[in-house]
């Protein structure tokens, strides 16, 4: 059996190829990453253009099209601005362009560094993110693009995923324990309740922008955007921050994160077996046994 959504063979060098190819004026450009879903380059330091590597990321930048168009303009700090959707000859599916946001991108492990006056900036500066975010008007959205991403539905294609990806990739007895905890994360995530609004679906740090006063200048990546729980950006905030500090934070700016911690709690739960799916859909070994020792804790 093929997979569905199987990495296509491209290069970050035949991309920008096909670029130029079309007529796009890259004089230099520089590789920001090649990862599962997509590769993304910086063109003559102003553009980020990104390409999906297979179909389902193909629909999954469709439906981050849509959110960014939605949102722009609205939000406390710049995001993607969708300029270039367009077809390139040569190439399967539509590539994205955008000016790229300023700032640096903060890493998890510098959140442990930062004072409690950094901190505090930073979580009032992501609550009125969110707060905002979440807000968003249902009426900026074609009827299509409200399901609820976050339903049952979702959960029981991941219980399905794990036993068609990983099941035969482990010993049983991984199997078995994997198997019992992820079943007891989907009981519980059936029986929350919560409205649906628009979320980032990808909340941590390594989608968070600064500028060099340590103030929050960009969100990027809305990839995982979409109608769904809050709470999914909140378990995002945790997993960048464990201790739950910055959560904490949140609250002077964004009070409603009362009501999503528990829930926020039990979607962490989930994260690191999402990560070991996606590297069983790219062959990578090595990040299933990340994704399986840190979901598993061993």
């Amino acid at each position: 059996m093929v997979l569905a959504g199987r990495l296509m063979q491209l290069t970050p060098e035949i991309l920008v190829e096909k670029l130029v190819s079309a007529e796009f004026a890259i004089e230099q450009w520089e590789l920001l990453g090649v990862g599962q879903n997509s590769i993304a380059i910086l063109a003559n330091e102003e553009w980020i253009f990104r390409y999906p590597l297979h179909a389902s990321a193909a629909e999954s930048l469709d439906s981050e099209i849509a959110a960014l168009k939605a949102v722009h303009g609205r939000l406390p700090v710049p995001t993607p601005s969708p300029e270039i959707v367009a077809d390139v000859p040569g190439l399967e599916w539509r590539v994205m362009g955008y000016p790229a946001v300023g700032g640096e991108t903060l890493d998890r492990s510098q959140i442990g560094s930062f004072n409690a006056e950094a901190m505090t900036r930073l979580g009032r500066d992501l609550g009125r993110f969110m707060n905002t975010l979440h807000s968003t008007p249902a009426s900026r959205f074609s009827k299509s693009a409200l399901r609820n991403r976050d339903s049952g539905e979702r959960w029981e294609r991941l219980a399905s995923d794990a036993a068609e990806l990983l099941k035969s990739r482990v010993e049983s007895s991984t199997w078995n324990r994997l198997n019992r905890k992820l079943k007891k994360s989907i009981d519980k995530i059936k029986r929350l309740e919560f409205e649906p609004v628009l979320r980032h679906g990808d909340f941590g740090s390594g989608n968070f922008l600064f500028d060099q006063q340590s103030h929050l200048s960009g969100v990027i990546d809305f990839g995982s955007a979409g109608f769904g729980d809050p709470a999914v950006d909140v378990a995002g905030l945790i997993a960048t921050d464990p201790s739950e500090l910055l959560v904490e934070r949140v609250r002077a700016t964004y009070p409603a994160i009362d009501g999503m911690i528990a829930r926020a709690r039990i979607y962490r739960e989930t994260f690191a077996l999402e990560h070991a799916l996606l590297g069983a859909k790219s062959d990578d070994e090595l990040e299933i046994k990340d994704g399986l020792d840190s979901y598993l804790g061993t």
